[in-house]
């Protein structure tokens, strides 16, 4: 299907506006390092809430979602959020986020000098972290453009590489010279226009008061959010290669949950992690976490009312790829319409592109050029060098997105190869004491090497045991690895510890820290961050289920939900809310 020209001309008229922002607010983000990466570091925290929930949205990943929606049915539910980690949004809300601004720092890579102090294992720790970041903000471009190529070449005339280099020169634009205020304002801007997507999809679907025909017709199951052990019968046979691991859906979600602990443990290590610097404060931050989180409900409602929308479209034809529902939906939607959703969807992925290259281009600055190679260098001569690495990211995630068809073969391999190398040796960093500069080196390194020459000897594995082996030898390689290196100096993990406040296995130094008078000698805080740690998700999980029995009609399910909901919000506000840290806190 080509689009009209009506269509076209909304998504042309969007493209242009949104790489206007960044030549209009040049100046502003060009007059030093810290306002071109942190806007500052004075981002108000309902800014930066809403601006994170859109780069959390993606064509490719909405396109994985619906797909998910299309053959797991209800259990996707369960499966996104234990199997593909997205918990880790309600551990930013519950403890990271404030972390993180305490830390006080401009990248991931420099945290860990807060670590670990200012010495040569610490030096090799940054770097390691560094050269990860790179290789990880590659693979997600990588995953961006297989999104991109296979959403486009359904309405368009062009291939799919002629489409991805279009949106990401686009995007390329508007980063590279706006910095991070380009990213927040166009990150808002595309929040309120994903939003207005949401609610007129849903109340399309609302209106065509099908939801709870369409369920009938599928498999037995399907509609159920109770986890099994395997799926229905005829899974299999109905399911293309990319997700017939799920069939075996029991001992995937026990193998998930162990992977998701680690990754809620480990905290964010791509854009994330960087947004929560631009806040005013600690408590800004987990402010911000938590409009993040709850915000993040808009892709649920946009997936299922898209799924239900391309269900009635499908019919009883088989064999139909699932993630191109979306794609099929929006060619069936009124001229103009159509033009509309491309938008939101342009600016679904956008917003999260734009926050890939921006860190990108943050790491490569700061802990590469301006460390080891232009000291003397002017910051607008280093923003500018900046500025190149980002276009040659975006070129470097382009071809390798040529290798891979599905997008959530992208998808799986960029999170269950590349960031499980880091997971258990980065959640060492934050709850283990003696786990040192050394130690984490030298696990990352024995961990990525264990899971090169897994993939390469034992490439058969199915999914469940692959993860299950690589997370259990990367734990035992970690807690080698840490007891064989001598900790970090005791002074820097006390200043560390009377700093961020973490939970864990700090008992030695958190002694010493309250003798010295740096931490209350009862302070509930670590305590109180475990318990919101166990709450936080419960309180995602029900609001992603909102959309699920609104747009099904199933009104028992929803009343309960939201009084479970409610619930959920009401003890939140008195073990959350009521113990952020105070306004004074910088």
């Amino acid at each position: 299907m080509n689009l009209h020209w009506i269509d076209i001309t909304i998504v042309v008229v969007y493209l242009v506006g949104v790489a206007l922002v960044g030549v209009l607010i040049r100046q502003k983000a060009s007059t030093g390092l810290d306002n071109y990466y942190l806007a500052g570091r004075n981002l108000p925290w309902w800014v930066l809430g809403i601006a994170g929930c859109s780069s959390y949205i993606d064509i490719g990943g909405t396109m994985a979602l619906v797909g998910a929606l299309f053959y797991l049915g209800l259990k996707s539910v369960w499966m996104t959020n234990i199997f593909w980690g997205w918990f880790m949004m309600a551990g930013y809300m519950a403890f990271q986020a404030k972390w993180i601004r305490r830390s006080g720092v401009m990248t991931f890579a420099e945290w860990n000098e807060t670590r670990f102090g200012k010495t040569r294992d610490a030096e090799a720790a940054r770097l390691a972290s560094a050269i990860f970041l790179l290789v990880l903000m590659v693979f997600n471009l990588m995953f961006m453009a297989v999104g991109i190529g296979k959403f486009a070449e359904d309405f368009f005339p062009l291939e799919r590489w002629q489409t991805t280099l279009i949106v990401f020169g686009v995007v390329g634009i508007y980063v590279t010279l706006g910095g991070f205020f380009g990213v927040i304002i166009t990150d808002i801007f595309q929040t309120v226009l994903i939003a207005v997507g949401a609610i007129v999809v849903a109340i399309m679907v609302f209106s065509q008061g099908a939801g709870a025909d369409l369920v009938s017709t599928q498999p037995e199951g399907w509609s159920s959010l109770t986890p099994t052990w395997k799926l229905w019968p005829g899974y299999l046979e109905s399911t293309p290669e990319a997700y017939q691991h799920f069939n075996l859906f029991g001992p995937l979600m026990l193998i998930g949950f162990s992977w998701m602990i680690f990754r809620i443990l480990a905290g964010p290590n791509v854009w994330d992690f960087q947004f929560f610097l631009t806040t005013k404060s600690p408590r800004d931050s987990a402010l911000a976490a938590g409009v993040w989180t709850t915000l993040f409900v808009l892709r649920w409602f946009i997936a299922i009312a898209f799924l239900l929308l391309g269900l009635a479209i499908i019919g009883n034809k088989t064999g139909f790829d699932g993630e191109k529902v979306m794609p099929l939906v929006i060619s069936h939607l009124p001229r103009g319409v159509s033009g509309l959703f491309m938008a939101v969807l342009l600016a679904a992925l956008m917003s999260t592109l734009d926050a890939m290259i921006n860190v990108t281009s943050n790491v490569v600055t700061n802990d590469f050029l301006k460390r080891y190679f232009f000291k003397k260098l002017s910051e607008k001569r280093v923003i500018r060098m900046g500025q190149i690495a980002s276009i040659i990211a975006l070129l470097v995630g382009f071809f390798f997105s040529l290798a891979f068809k599905d997008i959530i073969s992208a998808w799986e391999t960029m999170i269950f190869v590349v960031v499980t190398m880091i997971l258990v040796p980065a959640t060492m960093r934050w709850h283990w004491w003696r786990f040192s500069a050394k130690a984490f080196v030298w696990s990352m390194a024995s961990t990525a090497a264990f899971i090169v020459l897994q993939k390469i000897f034992f490439n058969s594995l199915p999914s469940t045991q692959s993860l299950g082996i690589n997370i259990a030898a990367s734990f035992v390689i970690t807690v080698v690895v840490g007891f064989l290196n001598k900790p970090t100096d005791r002074e820097v993990l006390i200043t560390f510890y009377s700093r961020i406040k973490p939970f864990g296995f700090w008992r030695p130094i958190r002694l010493e820290a309250v003798k010295r008078g740096l931490v209350p000698a009862h302070n509930k805080e670590p305590r109180m961050d475990m318990l919101n740690g166990l709450i936080t998700p419960v309180y995602q999980f029900l609001i992603a289920l909102l959309p699920f029995y609104l747009l099904l009609r199933q009104w028992h399910q929803l009343w309960i939900n939201i009084g479970l909901l409610a619930l959920v919000a009401v003890i939140l506000y008195f073990t959350w809310y009521k113990n952020l840290p105070s306004r004074d806190e910088i």
